[in-house]
């Protein structure tokens, strides 16, 4: 019952989350709709029983409707259009679903920063998916409740013995019903946990591609994405194999029985046409009913899955990050504890820093040490869980090891995301100081891209955006590690002219001239930070 509370507790949840509005209203009508097929059904089958056997049951109000044979028509007309809006209806509400909690989550991604690739990528696209399939399921499930109850309804009007062995023998399909729900749980928790694996491979392969190539791995790193791949089908197709088997179960049953029965005893004596089509729709609809049963405990696990990622949300505390002007240093950090998300280890547990203003100071430290995550700490890219930063300014630039190019003119390329207005003048003052073009100058109107430039110019570009940005504090990250030394004395010749505090994370601290040297040490699963 804990559970349960527990279970109803996250659907309430997330159905909040979702802010699709008048899901309930949708749900209902819905099932309003699809028992109104479930109506007409058994009033086609009536029909039918009608025209073959010239028969009809003693209701007066049913021998009114099946007497009048032009209606058959215009009810079996109007049979699909409701069941058709009925599963637009439900497919339009997925889908809202599906689009608000992408939208939902790419926020919240953007907010906290401290997703991997393939986790904000999963979460994003095949957990929203999921979420928002639940509603089908939960309504698939609603409406086959409602059928069944329906369908029993109309049998015990018309045989009563019957319709009991057929309720024992429903009490009979709930154990295995129960134990084939629970194998495809199982097996649909062991294709996330495949699928999330498979999302890693993918970003292990691109992210370290040319490494991949030179060092002739692909074979070793395909053969690995395979195995994953394999788990993933094998597990999947378990899931579906319990789905199916409990979806067909009953109809299967029930079918298999009723032919015995015919062979081996009267009872084409006592049951009529009406009586055994109702009958055959009802066990579709137990069979219906096990499928969306299949469906929405395989959905409670992305339900689950979706609250996890909830728990890692953004929590706004004001006093975290403050720009304050008159700061004697340019940044303060006190007290940091930040990890990744889904990780158990820290990158820095209370990390206590200052970087004093209008200096450069290098940061060093082997791979994974933290240099990245320090300086996305610092311009609010990835939020702590606990400390503060204070920081003398809000004019921050960035340049990456991979410079961001559009695909457009240089100028809009220069003045990506600045707000501030800039002269063609000064802009072009900056082309020349950099030496971007050198002989070959190009106007600011010149559509560039990726293709079209070298790596130095488009680090050239970024060092420019930056500047003309009026940037006041700027955070290096490997940016001049694919540049000759001729390009990164020209850069920095420039840089050291400008009024701006510089913090650059390399591996070479020896290739810069720098004010102070930040070292992070990684032993016994500790950081270490210490000014050299």
């Amino acid at each position: 019952m804990k559970e349960m509370r527990k279970k109803l507790n996250e659907i309430i949840y997330i159905s909040r989350v979702t802010q699709v509005t008048k899901k309930r209203l949708r749900i209902i009508f819905s099932v309003i709709l699809s028992n109104t097929t479930v109506i007409l059904d058994i009033l086609i089958i009536l029909y039918f029983a009608y025209i073959i056997t010239g028969e009809t049951t003693e209701n007066t109000y049913i021998i009114f409707f099946v007497e009048k044979i032009y209606l058959l028509p215009l009810i079996i007309l109007f049979r699909y259009a409701s069941n058709f809006i009925e599963k637009m209806n439900i497919i339009s509400l997925q889908l809202q679903v599906e689009k608000n909690l992408r939208v939902y989550l790419i926020k919240e991604v953007y907010k906290k920063g401290n997703y991997s690739i393939a986790d904000a990528t999963f979460y994003i696209n095949t957990l929203s998916g999921h979420v928002g399939f639940f509603y089908g399921a939960f309504t698939a499930f609603l409406n086959s409740t409602v059928q069944i109850i329906i369908y029993s309804a109309f049998l015990l009007t018309t045989s009563t013995e019957i319709i009991l062995i057929f309720a024992g023998g429903g009490l009979v399909l709930f154990f295995p019903t129960r134990k084939l729900l629970r194998l495809g749980r199982k097996y649909m928790h062991e294709s996330w946990i495949n699928a999330q694996q498979t999302g890693r491979d993918v970003q292990r392969v691109v992210e370290n591609i040319f490494l991949i190539k030179i060092l002739g791995t692909s074979e070793s790193e395909i053969s690995r994405y395979e195995k994953t791949t394999q788990l993933l089908q094998d597990s999947q197709l378990k899931n579906q194999a319990y789905g199916i088997t409990n979806s067909l179960m009953p109809n299967f049953i029930t079918v298999f029985t009723i032919s015995i029965l015919f062979i081996f005893t009267n009872l084409t004596k006592v049951v009529t046409l009406e009586f055994l089509g109702v009958t055959l729709r009802l066990v579709q609809t137990v069979g219906a009913l096990n499928t969306s049963l299949n469906m929405m405990i395989n959905s409670q696990i992305h339900l689950s899955k979706f609250i996890e990622l909830e728990n890692n949300k953004l929590i706004e505390r004001s006093e975290y990050y403050l720009v304050e002007k008159n700061l004697s240093q340019s940044i303060e950090l006190s007290g940091i504890d930040f990890k990744y998300f889904r990780s158990d280890e820290y990158i820095f547990e209370d990390l206590n820093i200052n970087f004093y203003k209008n200096k450069h100071t290098v940061i060093t430290g082997p791979n994974g040490s933290g240099k990245s995550t320090l300086l996305g700490i610092i311009s609010k890219i990835f939020y702590p869980e606990k400390g503060s930063v204070k920081i003398n300014s809000n004019k921050i630039g960035y340049v990456g090891v991979t410079p961001l190019i559009i695909n457009s003119t240089l100028r809009e390329n220069f003045l990506y995301g600045n707000e501030a207005i800039k002269s063609d003048e000064e802009i072009e003052k900056l082309m020349k100081e950099f030496e971007l073009f050198n002989e070959d100058e190009k106007g600011l109107d010149t559509v560039v891209d990726s293709k079209s430039l070298s790596s130095g110019q488009m680090q050239k570009i970024s060092f420019i955006r930056s500047l003309l940005a009026d940037t006041e504090l700027l955070l290096l990250d490997e940016s001049t590690s694919n540049l000759d030394t001729e390009t990164k004395d020209l850069i920095f010749k420039i840089l050291e002219e400008k009024a701006i505090t510089i913090i650059n994370s390399t591996h070479n601290k020896d290739d810069f001239k720098y004010d102070y040297h930040v070292n992070i040490s990684y032993s016994n699963g500790k950081r270490n930070i210490d000014y050299l």
